[in-house]
């Protein structure tokens, strides 16, 4: 897996996540997971598939149920334009994975990019960043685990997504 930067480098001064056993005090070094070591005849990723997941990692800003302040920044949200500010974010969750060496990403539909005021437009914006997604996987070799439908923060679901 390539260790992939976008346009603007995120997480400086970070390169990539080694893996440096038990012993290691290296804050920023795997001590138990060793993703090539074999388990039961495979590899210990394959055991272990971790995924990062769009909503905490990159859409929360740490704040919490009391308080509207965040706790961290969030500089990939800085951009006005809806799908600048998007690929700013993909562009921070693909140098997030691949500096930890992760091979997976998961996310729900509007993790990805802000609703248009339309259904069309909605549509529009999500097939702008699944077809970014696509450059940047094959790019990194980051691969989705799965993708969803966010069917529990909008209030159109309040009585169920089918309804």
């Amino acid at each position: 897996m390539n260790v992939l930067i976008g346009d603007m480098e995120y997480f400086k001064g970070i390169g990539r996540i080694p893996f440096e056993g038990a012993d290691s005090r290296n804050p920023l070094a795997f001590r138990w997971y060793e993703p090539e070591r074999l388990v039961s005849g495979k590899p210990m990723k394959e055991h272990l598939r971790f995924a990062v997941a769009y909503w905490h990692s990159f859409c929360g800003n740490g704040a919490d149920p009391f308080s509207s302040e965040g706790t961290r920044p969030l500089p990939w949200t800085e951009p006005q334009d809806p799908i600048l500010k998007a690929k700013a974010k993909m562009d921070a969750a693909f140098e997030f994975a691949t500096k930890l060496g992760i091979a997976h990403y998961c996310f729900h539909d509007f993790d990805l990019v802000d609703e248009g005021d339309s259904i069309a437009e909605s549509d529009c914006r999500l097939a702008t960043l699944v077809d970014y997604a696509r450059e940047k996987q094959k790019a990194s070799g980051v691969r989705l685990l799965w993708g969803t439908a966010n069917l529990f923060s909008h209030p159109r679901y309040m009585n169920g997504a089918a309804t």
